[in-house]
């Protein structure tokens, strides 16, 4: 178990396989919209964040705790990520990021960026993982996947090596150049940039 790493269920699309490996984290939460599909699997969630708006029953044990935040000036998502950070947590895995309403999937994104700089954060969904790259980013075991380059909203002096369509101080922008459904060539691929944000996204296929 890493002491400071954490999994999060968030109110998107119910991940069609759960993670296997739960005793490597220190702790597992919910936003209380994602406790709708989770309340039916055998998880022990520890707590369950969120203005409760979106729960129909509580669960009936001491093992969770119910932690009320009705502030409106925050998403239940950014809710928790805020609560976790209390918790000395810096190392997060997310499921439920994605899916049923794209503006949420949007607005988490946006969210998730705000905490990037001092929390490790990586999403999962039903089709790939994704995360907010360091300036130097690289990836083992690979080959073939396809992978996906998307700046948020700009990066500058993007270069990768090891993929199919390579790419030299380049830069990325959204509604100019991207790097969508490029592909690794090698096992090993670097992604670096110099200035701005990307996510990188990982086909699981």
């Amino acid at each position: 178990m890493i002491m400071h790493k954490a999994l999060l269920f968030l109110n998107g699309e119910p991940p069609t396989a759960l993670p296997t490996n739960l005793s490597d984290y220190a702790i597992i939460a919910c936003t209380d919209g994602a406790y709708a599909y989770l309340q039916h699997h055998h998880i022990n969630i520890d707590y369950i964040i969120g203005d409760l708006d979106s729960i129909n029953s509580l669960p009936n044990t001491a093992v969770t705790q119910i932690i009320h935040t009705p502030d409106q000036n925050f998403t239940d998502f950014e809710k928790a990520l805020r609560f976790l950070i209390q918790k000395q947590v810096t190392d997060i895995d997310i499921y439920g990021v994605s899916g049923r309403a794209s503006d949420h999937f949007l607005g988490n994104l946006s969210v998730g960026l705000a905490y990037s700089k001092q929390l490790n954060l990586c999403f999962y969904d039903n089709h790939s993982y994704f995360f907010y790259a360091k300036p130097c980013t690289q990836l083992k075991h690979v080959k073939g996947k396809i992978i996906s380059i998307m700046p948020f909203p700009t990066a500058y002096g993007v270069t990768l090596t090891g993929f199919l369509y390579p790419l030299a101080n380049a830069t990325l922008c959204l509604g100019g150049l991207t790097s969508i459904r490029n592909q690794a060539n090698r096992n090993t691929v670097d992604v670096k940039f110099e200035q701005g944000e990307l996510i990188i996204f990982v086909n699981h296929a």
